[in-house]
């Protein structure tokens, strides 16, 4: 045998050849094994565990449910949609509250990203047609706004109809006597589920059926002790919800406006002069805008006593407070910018000490 040169054994091949086939079974198995594995993984998310997506947040979406859908399916429509992200989250709330059985199948509108309970409600009560939310203190032609774009009502006809409270008198009774025969501060802020086919009638007694609903709630006693109408008080929480910056503002800004109403003080207050002269609330208002003689404009100085009417549809937390004044001698209040709060006085001197060093 010469140096350098190698010979394997006569059965080196053979052994070679089983060796790779082994290795190849091996590696084959463990291919089987993670697939499997993979494969169950995913079996038991399908049957077991949570499906979950995408949620499309604050976007308007249709969502169709078909008959006889059980929970779970409308679980994964919902997903699917991207109304929720949880399957699981939406199926444990639907058990919670009980309402397995009252889901309903059809053509919703909904919203991304909505609180499971409205969701689940909607579709307990077969809520069916477009979302329309109305904000506290919008005023008529705001909430005119909302529904043409929401609902495609025309703005200037969905006005127009809430310019005609006689009508409504019959059924409505607290729309008596009001000013202009509109219906400024009586169509409730809330949200309406409102149906394809709705015209403008349909949505103002909506508004209105929620304003009943919700005034029954009010302790008025106090405010009747001050020969105040239910009128007179929501025109001053009207005012109040366009004043207030915290909640705990509402009850001792509605006591400034009683305490002036008491001392034969106007009431001045701006934003019965933005609503007169039809400013929005960001612009500036000029000296002649102040001296408008409109009978919303508080500012005017010859202008006693209470606006002709509400100057926005308030919210029923700003109507108790507006009934129920807060224990207070306060005439005056400011929101400071610097200070972050709103400040109260019960003399001219300490206010105008107090606008000088905190005013904007």
């Amino acid at each position: 045998m010469t140096q350098g040169q190698h010979y394997a054994p006569s059965n080196y091949t053979e052994k070679r050849k089983g060796k790779s086939r082994k290795r190849g079974l091996i590696i084959g198995l463990i291919v089987v094994i993670v697939l499997a594995i993979i494969a169950g993984f995913f079996a038991y998310q399908n049957f077991f565990g949570d499906k979950t997506g995408e949620v499309k947040q604050g976007e308007e979406i249709t969502v169709v449910i078909p008959a006889g859908s059980s929970t779970d399916k409308i679980a994964s429509i919902l997903v699917d949609d991207g109304v929720i992200g949880s399957a699981n989250a939406f199926t444990n709330r639907v058990k919670q509250l009980n309402q397995a059985a009252s889901l309903q199948s059809g053509s919703y509108v909904m919203i991304g990203g909505d609180d499971l309970d409205n969701i689940i409600k909607m579709l307990a009560n077969g809520q069916t047609g477009r979302q329309l939310v109305i904000p506290e203190g919008f005023n008529l032609r705001q909430i005119a706004d909302k529904v043409e774009s929401t609902c495609g009502i025309d703005a200037d006809d969905f006005y127009a109809q809430t310019q005609k409270a006689s009508d409504y008198v019959a059924e409505y009774p607290f729309l008596e006597g009001v000013y202009n025969n509109s219906m400024e501060g009586f169509l409730y802020p809330d949200t309406y589920r409102v149906d394809p086919s709705a015209t403008a009638d349909d949505i103002i007694r909506m508004m209105l059926d929620q304003f009943a609903a919700q005034i029954a709630t009010v302790d008025m006693s106090y405010a009747a002790s001050k020969n105040l109408t239910l009128y007179d008080v929501v025109t001053l929480a009207s005012m109040v919800e366009k004043e207030y910056q915290a909640e705990s503002d509402k009850a001792p800004i509605a006591a400034v406006f009683y305490n002036r109403l008491r001392d034969g003080i106007t009431l001045g207050s701006d934003v019965t002069t933005y609503y007169a002269v039809g400013k929005d609330m960001t612009e500036e208002l000029t000296a002649a805008d102040l001296a408008s003689d409109s009978p919303y404009n508080t500012r005017n100085p010859s202008h006693f006593g209470l606006p002709a009417g509400p100057i926005c549809n308030p919210s029923v937390s700003t109507i108790q407070a507006a009934a129920s004044p807060a224990d207070v001698n306060y005439l005056y209040f400011f929101f400071s910018n610097r200070e972050g709060k709103t400040m109260f006085f019960d003399n001219d001197a300490d206010f105008n000490a107090a606008w000088a060093q905190y005013g904007d």
